[in-house]
């Protein structure tokens, strides 16, 4: 089936094949370079034209285990298939929308205007196309307005997701067996006060370390925005920025107007726009802020291209401190959104082991693919 295609076809489609055990290794499968070749022999038998029965194939041959196989059919799609496919179909008429609003509307030949009933297919294929576009190419004010909307009304999606947990009550419907038995032993074993479970509802705590170095000046403006969006929503989100420091915004991200918090976090961020080192600012956020706010239902998400100019060495061992605490730590790499990229600079090399997702975060779509599974993970 391989050989059927035109080279240039060929070339490409090895390309892609013997890169997927490197895609899979760097969200933590155990598959191995030598894995590159019996990914093309399988290929070879079963063809490339049905995704399904490659996947099928590739997930029988490079899963060992069970979370693996849980996770292959999302990196499978992440690594294989168009980027937000389920869009392509209406970017001719995302077009038709954006120039029928530039005119004023659409006319036909008679010079009335179009029905009313086709705008809002024309804001949805806009509003499609809006979270599908790469940040870097969003560079109009007016987009920075309508991509904010839009990440507006995705964490306002994200509210009802809530964990349970169980906590101690004066009445519930379950009995605290340890308990009962640690107080029984006052009274010589005779348990006189029962002690009960209850369950609440609690949010997940989400911590954003989002990257603002001069290498992410075309990304952190949209993160910042992201993390402005599910501070308005939630309770629980911690914010912070870091280059050659960290410093917590929170309270910035709260200011009504985007554009005077973005100068706030200008005034507060000496260095915005530099250099980057990574693990110093992990490890001072371990010193200084971990202990307060990262817990057992914590998630974790790093917002940084991974170029660092620091010891890769303290990054890793950084993530392995914050992994003792967190329960998922989650990082958004822009790049990752380019089909040639790999996590091959030092920093990604150094903080791969100690990721559960190494996830693309170059555009809206992205990052709604991945932020309300990484909540729910949080049960």
């Amino acid at each position: 089936m391989l050989n059927a295609m035109t080279p240039p076809l060929q070339a490409l489609a090895v390309s892609r094949l013997a890169g997927f055990p490197t895609f899979l290794r760097a969200n933590g499968f155990a598959v191995g370079g030598g894995d590159a070749v019996q990914v093309l022999r399988t290929a070879e038998r079963v063809g490339v034209l049905d995704p399904q029965v490659l996947r099928i194939s590739l997930q029988a041959l490079l899963c060992g285990r069970a979370d693996e196989w849980r996770r292959f059919p999302e990196l499978f799609d992440a690594w294989f298939l168009p980027p937000n496919r389920w869009q392509r179909p209406q970017r001719r008429d995302a077009e038709r929308g954006l120039s029928g609003e530039a005119s004023g509307g659409a006319h036909d030949g008679s010079g009335e205007r179009d029905d009313d009933s086709a705008r809002p297919r024309r804001t949805a294929s806009r509003d499609a196309r809006l979270s599908s576009t790469d940040f870097r190419a969003l560079t109009e004010r007016e987009h920075a307005l309508e991509i904010e909307a839009l990440m507006r009304r995705f964490a306002r999606q994200l509210k009802p997701i809530r964990l349970r947990r169980q906590r101690h009550a004066r009445a519930g419907r379950q009995l605290d067996l340890p308990t009962t038995i640690r107080r029984s032993v006052a009274s010589g074993g005779t348990p006189f006060r029962l002690a009960w479970r209850d369950r609440r509802r609690v949010r997940p705590r989400l911590v954003l370390l989002i990257d603002v170095s001069r290498s992410m000046a075309l990304y952190s403006f949209f993160y910042l925005r992201l993390a402005r969006a599910l501070s308005a929503e939630w309770a629980d989100v911690a914010s912070f920025i870091f280059h050659t420091g960290i410093t917590a915004v929170s309270q910035a991200l709260h200011d009504p107007d985007p554009w005077r918090a973005q100068e706030r976090l200008h005034l507060m961020a000496q260095g915005f726009g530099g250099g980057t080192r990574i693990g110093e600012c992990l490890a001072r956020f371990n010193r200084e802020h971990a202990p307060r706010l990262v817990h057992a239902r914590t998630a974790i998400v790093v917002m940084s291209d991974g170029y660092d100019t620091g010891d890769p060495q303290l990054l890793s061992q950084a993530l392995a401190q914050l992994k003792r605490r967190a329960r998922r730590i989650v990082w958004l790499n822009p790049l990752a959104n380019q089909a040639s990229y790999a996590p091959l600079s030092q920093g990604m090399q150094a903080a791969l082991p100690h990721l559960d997702l190494l996830a693309p975060g170059g555009d809206l779509a992205s990052i709604r693919a991945v932020l309300p599974q990484l909540i729910d993970a949080l049960h």
